[in-house]
């Protein structure tokens, strides 16, 4: 082997050597979303997996493992993609758990409560213990008006069509569309809401100096 295929050899290997490691980086900021909570986690940062006719699930937290293990065709049927699942379930009488804020389905919710004339569902037992211990906590989070980050419309969290986590954050949208266009390019939204809110603050600064 002469110096220059010596040269080359040392090259490549270096090479492979980046692409391997660019690889298992690419591989450990992959996201997935928790088939329970819908909630979009790094595939790195999971608390649990499963794998369920072929196919590996990951989970946020180890009590929504827990709930997917007792059921699980109830979270994998009909789900051919999350924009169809949350049109689908929003037509369908789907409530939000106002203790852990997950879509659930009336007809399917494990618990109920009545508080204040109005009924609760829940997706698990544990978290109607937690509303009935405190309830005034959770409904006043479940009556919070947010902005869709996209349209600027302002809704109940409780009456979100979808949510989207992004920089340990939690936004909340009126309708799947926005959700999408979020997803595509949520640095001009996130900016664009900034930009409202400071454009408000500066009117009401005015107003008061009036």
């Amino acid at each position: 082997m002469n110096k220059y295929s010596k040269i080359l050899v040392v090259f490549l290997g270096f090479f492979l050597v980046l692409v391997l490691t660019g690889f298992a980086q690419q591989q450990s900021e992959e996201t997935v979303t928790c088939p329970v909570s819908e909630k979009v986690i790094k595939k790195s940062e999971a608390k649990g997996s499963y794998e369920y006719k072929g196919k590996t699930y990951y989970f946020c937290c180890e009590r929504y493992k827990e709930a997917f293990l007792k059921d699980p065709d109830k979270y994998t049927q009909n789900k051919t993609h999350e924009g169809h699942m949350h049109a689908q379930s929003h037509g369908e009488d789907t409530v939000t758990d106002p203790a852990c804020g997950m879509k659930v389905k009336k007809s399917e919710a494990k618990a109920s409560y009545e508080y204040n004339g109005k009924t609760y569902y829940f997706c698990m037992d544990e978290c109607k213990e937690k509303f009935v211990k405190n309830p005034e906590k959770y409904v006043k989070k479940d009556e919070e008006k947010v902005a869709c980050p996209v349209s600027g419309e302002k809704i109940k969290k409780s009456e979100a069509v979808a949510t989207h986590e992004y920089n340990e954050k939690t936004y909340h949208f009126c309708c799947t569309e926005c959700k999408e266009k979020f997803i595509k390019n949520p640095e001009k939204y996130i900016k664009k809401k900034g930009d409202m809110e400071a454009a408000n603050q500066c009117a009401c600064a005015l107003k008061k100096n009036q």
